[in-house]
């Protein structure tokens, strides 16, 4: 064959160097095949062993949660015993230290200071302001939007406050000029104690402050509350309502006068 026609072959029936023949393909080997197999046996047992100890856990975590719940009530039980207690205890002091004190008009001086402070019971007339909760949303990993947060408690406080609050509590914790209203998680704490849904905000003051509430950009805010999320607010005339004094708060730089 000359190489004029050895050239021309080439042309005709070039040659394909990407084919392969089929008897020339890489066959799996069976040890891989083997390892593969066990690794997937392997993981099938974890799955099912961390399926069964999450099974097997199960009442348990459920009991552990129903215990700490009881705990959290029987202690919430015994503070209020002990609240009760200390408030007992503080009349009582309250009486003697009055005896001492021996003069009628220096005494109601005190009792009228301590009262307009939040540290001495009251009863009045005014309004009862109650806001509730609007209804969750159904997948419980939304955003609850019809939660009242603290801040919504703060605007309806504060507006009563500005309208002539002479004495505030929030679910019959007495609101003093130290007294704080903030989020803890998803409670809401007013001076460390928690109170829920419906919030009862009762309020002594003016006949006029009722109608100017009502009247008030914040009533208007909570009537948008309760069209966009559902949250209420209802107002109402009150009357001979009595307010609970707040905990005396610690004295930390008093100190006794001379003489005494």
């Amino acid at each position: 064959m000359s190489s004029v026609d050895l050239l021309a072959r080439f042309w005709d029936d070039p040659v394909d160097y990407d084919a392969r023949p089929a008897s020339t393909e890489p066959k799996r080997s069976r040890p891989r095949r083997v390892v593969t197999l066990v690794t997937l046996v392997i993981v099938g047992l974890l799955f099912a062993a961390a399926y069964r100890n999450t099974v097997a856990a199960a009442p348990g975590q459920a009991e552990a949660h129903e215990k700490l719940r009881e705990d959290i009530a029987q202690q919430r039980l015994e503070n209020g015993e002990s609240a009760a207690e200390a408030g007992k205890l503080r009349d009582e002091v309250n009486e003697l230290r009055d005896d001492l004190i021996g003069s009628q008009d220096q005494v109601d001086q005190l009792h009228d200071t301590e009262a307009l402070a939040g540290l001495r019971a009251v009863t009045g007339d005014g309004m009862t302001v109650t806001i509730a909760d609007g209804p969750g949303p159904e997948d419980s990993s939304r955003t609850d939007l019809g939660a009242v947060y603290d801040k919504d408690l703060q605007l309806a406080v504060n507006a009563a406050w500005a309208y002539g609050a002479e004495a505030v509590s929030i679910d019959d914790q007495r609101l003093t000029s130290t007294s704080s209203i903030r989020a803890a998680g998803k409670a809401i704490l007013v001076d460390f104690a928690a109170v829920e849904s419906p919030y009862t905000i009762k309020v002594i003051g003016p006949d006029e402050m009722l109608e100017q509430f009502e009247t008030s950009a914040i009533a208007e805010t909570f009537a948008d509350y309760e069209k966009r999320y559902g949250i209420t607010m209802t107002v109402t005339q009150d009357s001979d309502m009595t307010l609970p004094a707040a905990p005396a708060s610690a004295l930390n730089h008093a100190s006794p006068k001379e003489g005494n």
